[in-house]
């Protein structure tokens, strides 16, 4: 282990970027070998180094993914089109074609059962972070979500996320933010991390969706975590009450007042 380490990681324990560039190099040179799961595992895997290699002809390893990929669309299953939009959103690597073949293949399919409520989320991100449009893409997802008997396989973080989408690319679906809030007041109590909870309550006010049970179910949770907020976070929280036009002094007190003053340097 230790060997390897010392392989893929120079002495800042920053990948070996002489290495995964030769890595890179190797494999587009060998693509005509490569499947779906293989190309949208090789992009995932430098999204998780936050690496993207370049080449002398001024293209980069997503270009050379992304050109592969549209051509052996019709053979990327639910996780490998999950798999690979995350990858291109992390490294902040649009690629417009590809992302409309990879929408309009989700949206072929007849039902998303094959999809996991974490693949359904990180696809909706990825298209959301990247500023790629597909209103059928969003139509389709949304409409399985507030069609399913239950939400008890998402997770909160996955509800987050997905509202989260839904209001960063500005798609209105009323239907499903009342499903979201409706399944997160009764499940309030498993969220436990303070970056869900202002991306739920911030979705909803951006989306101008004022569920007024869904703000003061949230009040103790939101104070409970007021320690764990990052500056983005508390602004979002505060944000949000205001335009919800909900009163929530238990929340918005003196203590809430100084972790605000205490992180002013990192406000802009």
């Amino acid at each position: 282990r230790v060997i390897l380490r010392r392989l893929l990681l120079s002495n800042d324990m920053k990948p070996n970027e002489n290495l995964f560039q030769f890595f890179a190099g190797q494999s587009i040179d060998k693509f005509d070998q490569f499947d779906a799961r293989y190309l949208s595992n090789l992009a995932y895997a430098y999204a998780l180094i936050d690496y993207v290699p370049e080449f002398d002809d001024g293209s980069d390893l997503f270009d050379h993914i992304a050109m592969k990929a549209v051509d052996i669309i019709a053979e990327f299953n639910a996780q490998d089109m999950s798999n690979i939009t995350w990858a291109y959103a992390t490294v902040k690597k649009p690629h417009p074609v590809l992302f409309e073949a990879m929408g309009d293949q989700v949206v072929a399919r007849e039902h998303l059962e094959e999809f996991d409520p974490q693949a359904l989320s990180n696809i909706v991100w990825a298209y959301a972070t990247s500023g790629v449009p597909h209103p059928s893409l969003f139509e389709k997802v949304a409409n399985y979500i507030v069609e399913s008997k239950s939400l008890d396989r998402f997770k909160p973080q996955t509800v987050a996320n997905t509202v989260w989408a839904y209001a960063t690319a500005q798609v209105s679906h009323p239907k499903l933010f009342q499903k979201v809030a409706d399944a997160a007041i009764q499940r309030e109590r498993e969220f436990s991390n303070s970056q869900h909870v202002a991306n739920l309550l911030w979705a909803n006010a951006a989306m101008g969706i004022v569920d007024k049970q869904l703000f003061l179910s949230f009040v103790p949770t939101a104070a409970k975590l007021i320690n764990t907020y990052n500056n983005q976070g508390l602004a979002n929280i505060a944000w949000a009450y205001a335009v919800a036009g909900v009163d929530a002094p238990t929340l918005f007190n003196a203590h809430f007042i100084n972790k605000c003053v205490a992180k002013e340097d990192g406000f802009e």
